[in-house]
């Protein structure tokens, strides 16, 4: 479940910038502690038009993950087992509407005056306060999520891509990892709400970010006294064209959908 959560952040994190015939390609890292143990990966993301795609490594399994917002789709592919799962964002979205509505959350983002460096970018930090009830096993909790995130504003590569808020503004906007939609339904929804609220102010630097949970149960106390843990730095960005070869699914794979 904890790589799932990584995976829920790096998806929302790497979605926010994508546009119209722009490209990206931003490079880095992840690392997330839970438990107390903590793993790291490799993080490549690349966006082009309407698809976002992203690489990684999940205890020595290489994985892809390709989302395509005017399809409502996400395609997860195990490179190792040569499997494809495509699943359709719109039905993820009305399991999680169900079971966490949007007007249960509430949060708060604001700007902390802290600023680093990112090459030519000049990334500004957002204290970013979220929470949403949702369940723990058996126990009804609240869902926390607290922490710094940096954005890069007034980039020539933000004006290039400024079009996904264009798809924040829609209704049935959602983004979500099905393993963990359909798990953690509320997690899934309070990333996609979060999206809309980043969209408009920059591309991702970074973040650093603690999930907890409130609730007087057995998981909830477990959880508070061990709260997960995760950062994601990106460190190199490029606009240079990407082939479209990145965004179609791989010959000779099994698909299940």
């Amino acid at each position: 479940m904890k790589h799932g959560l990584l995976s829920l952040i790096l998806a929302a994190v790497s979605l926010w910038p994508m546009a119209g015939r722009a490209d990206l390609t931003l490079s880095g890292y992840s690392a997330v502690g839970a438990f107390g143990m903590p793993m790291s990966s490799q993080e490549r993301i690349y966006i082009h038009d309407n698809t976002v795609r992203r690489d990684f490594v999940d205890r020595g399994r290489y994985f892809s993950q390709l989302f395509d917002l005017a399809k409502h789709q996400v395609a997860v592919i195990d490179h190792a087992s040569r499997l494809i799962q495509i699943h359709d964002l719109r039905n993820l979205q009305a399991t999680t509407e169900v079971s966490a509505p949007a007007n249960s959350m509430k949060m708060t983002m604001e700007k902390t005056g802290q600023t680093r460096p990112m090459r030519n970018w000049n990334c500004e930090a957002y204290n970013l306060n979220a929470s949403i009830p949702t369940r723990l096993g058996n126990e009804e909790t609240v869902f926390h999520l607290k922490g710094h995130i940096w954005l890069a504003s007034d980039t020539p590569e933000q004006t290039a891509v400024s079009s996904l808020i264009k798809f924040t503004r829609q209704a049935d906007f959602f983004m979500g990892i099905p393993a963990v939609a359909k798990v953690t339904p509320a997690q899934s929804r309070l990333f996609s709400e979060i999206i809309r609220k980043l969209a408009p102010k920059g591309l991702p630097c970074s973040c650093e970010l603690e999930t907890s949970y409130e609730g007087n149960g057995p998981m909830a106390n477990l959880a508070r006294r061990m709260p997960t843990r995760l950062n994601i730095a990106f460190q190199d960005f490029s606009g240079a064209p990407i082939k479209d070869d990145m965004f179609t699914l791989p010959a000779g794979y099994m698909v299940r959908q």
